[in-house]
């Protein structure tokens, strides 16, 4: 079984924290001097999105077969299907009551 390492960002974190100089790459140029403060960059600015959630569904046979062929009809993934289920059911409250009153037929 393969061993965790520890990870290096908390480390990374704490010296750019401290004002600490990183080492320079190789290639990359001369290292700023110590204190000089970097511009961000455009990634910098932006937040980062979410980590998507995973959710493992299990299907029938003809389920996963009308899935696929919905998807492949559609020509789209069957998980964005999926989500554009979920959002119709978030944001339509009576089909919200017709998929409740179906689960336990």
């Amino acid at each position: 079984m393969p061993t965790s390492r520890p990870s290096g960002v908390p480390g990374l974190q704490a010296a750019v924290a401290a004002g600490r100089p990183l080492a320079p790459i190789a290639g990359t140029g001369p290292a700023p001097a110590p204190g000089a403060a970097l511009a961000p960059g455009p990634a910098a600015m932006r937040p980062r999105p979410p980590k998507p959630v995973r959710f493992t569904l299990d299907l029938n046979r003809e389920q996963h077969h009308f899935l696929k062929r919905f998807a492949l009809d559609s020509d789209a993934d069957a998980s964005a299907v999926v989500r554009a289920l979920l959002t119709r059911l978030q944001d339509d409250p009576e089909l919200a009551r017709q998929v409740q009153a179906s689960i336990w037929e």
